[in-house]
């Protein structure tokens, strides 16, 4: 991915009228060795990188079952005219099965089509760390300003704009049943050139799919997604927009709680009520100041709420998000199933993505700060070994991911560890790939002790390794 970034960093202008894209490619067995490189516009005037790689560096060349890292999304055959093959069809075709994809390509005759192609072809599709798509996009400013520019022109020339089904008024909603209170802290947060309410906030707003207007006249209306981001009682009209808690205590009955606020009001209301509900707060003096602090880290916590609110299905009617804690575990599901090119595989890996089935709540939440817009904070949760407590577990049970994390290492079955081979699962996790020198010199063991300790971890099925001799390499088990 890196070297694909460099190789972007040399693409060569076609157009001096419009902006042309820096765009690099690589092509690399499944095994990591470089086939071939190539940038926009390398051997032709114009060219598209995918091209040159595919038809030209390596058209003599098996490519079954390589790896295409690209930093922009292939084009599709509609967007290059009558006569074209697009770069996703080249890719497809040349039974290339794995793609890293830098940004989605901000063209609107492109956006997401080329990915959704690649898909529906069964290739495996991955997107770059953060880091480096942030490089991307700073370096490609220009040509994604000039094309979101684009797509504007396009929604408004659309007579008859698809609109998703949450993006309509329902009946029964009204503009009073809006919180004016959180959408004037939206409009502050979100630095929009204009109040609410007033016209421009109702033609924005609109825009958006927030409000509808009603057949031309002045009136406006909540569609289904205003109600659920800013609505007084959303789950009156949504009931899937309720957010269930559940506290097992030790002892007692179960501390079972509804939150049918407004989505933007969920995290704050939810957050409060763990404080006082939940954990335990002890007292930290580590500090000039007493602090009190619960017995979770609750950073972490508010990332796995926080995207159950923001990503899950909600055209699930029936179902809503649920978390449950008690002593040993705490549990996250929100209804729906990961959404391609996101796979579980990469949720496990704690590989971060710019996609959300519900960009538009995501751009809320981010504008309100409740999230990182892209796709950092399910890498915070790799903090958690460092801090004494497993890495979480992700599954899809019953059409619904379930996030699992451990307080203790019952939880995760660990019983049989002793605490100190529980530090050493910890420390493998937080590490990963590790050797066992590295190993050896962290907790200050002979080269034999530190082999056996291993072979312990690995006997209680704590770990895995990979290779042989000097060259074994272990990892924490995700099963």
């Amino acid at each position: 991915m890196e070297l694909a970034v460099q190789e972007g960093e040399r693409s060569i202008p076609e157009h001096g009228e419009k902006e042309d894209p820096f765009v690099g490619a690589i092509i690399a067995t499944k095994d990591g060795e470089i086939l071939a490189k190539a940038h926009r516009g390398e051997l032709r005037v114009g060219e598209h990188c995918e091209f040159t790689l595919i038809e030209r560096k390596l058209r003599d060349r098996d490519l079954t079952d390589c790896v295409l890292y690209v930093t922009l999304e292939p084009c599709t055959n509609e967007s290059r005219g009558p006569g074209k093959q697009g770069c996703a069809t080249h890719i497809s075709a040349a039974r290339i099965r794995t793609v890293y994809v830098g940004i989605d390509d901000p063209n609107p005759r492109i956006s997401r089509e080329g990915i959704r192609y690649l898909i529906s072809k069964q290739l495996v599709v991955h997107p770059f760390d953060p880091d480096l798509q942030e490089r991307i996009k700073e370096r490609n400013a220009e040509f994604i300003k000039e094309k979101e520019e684009e797509a504007k022109v396009i929604r408004l020339q659309s007579k008859e704009e698809r609109k998703a089904p949450l993006e309509e008024a329902k009946r029964g909603a009204t503009i009073g049943g809006l919180s004016d209170t959180e959408l004037r802290s939206f409009v502050s947060l979100s630095k929009l050139p204009y109040a609410f309410p007033s016209v421009e906030f109702n033609k924005w707003a609109t825009e958006y799919g927030l409000l509808e207007q009603q057949n031309g006249s002045k009136e406006f209306k909540p569609t289904g997604l205003g109600m659920m981001l800013f609505g007084k009682r959303p789950s009156l009209l949504y009931p899937q927009v309720v957010f269930k808690t559940e506290i097992q205590y030790a002892k007692g009955e179960p501390e079972i709680h509804d939150f049918e606020d407004s989505l933007v009001l969920q995290w704050p209301k939810i957050r409060e009520h763990l404080l006082n509900k939940a954990f335990r707060l002890p007292m930290d003096r580590s500090g000039a100041e007493r602090v009190e602090v619960p017995d979770y880290p609750i950073d972490v916590l508010r990332e796995a709420v926080v995207n159950a609110i923001i990503h899950r299905d909600y055209t699930i009617e029936g179902a809503t998000n649920y978390l449950y804690i008690d002593p040993e575990k705490i549990i996250v599901r929100s209804p729906g199933v990961v959404v391609p090119p996101i796979t579980i595989e990469d949720l496990r890996g704690f590989k971060p993505s710019w996609h959300s089935p519900n960009p538009k709540i995501m751009f809320v939440f981010n504008q309100m700060k409740f999230a990182e817009q892209r796709g950092k904070g399910i890498s915070s949760m790799k903090q958690l070994p460092s801090l004494g407590f497993p890495l979480p577990t992700f599954e899809i049970q019953a059409n619904a991911l379930v996030v699992t994390f451990a307080r203790t290492r019952l939880a995760y079955g660990k019983a049989a560890m002793s605490a100190q081979e529980y530090k050493e699962w910890l420390y493998i996790q937080a590490h990963q790939p590790v050797t066992r020198a590295q190993f050896a010199t962290e907790f200050s063991l002979p080269a034999k002790t530190a082999q056996n300790h291993l072979s312990r971890l690995i006997e209680l099925r704590a770990i895995s390794s990979e290779g042989k001799g000097k060259a074994i390499r272990y990892y924490s088990r995700k099963d």
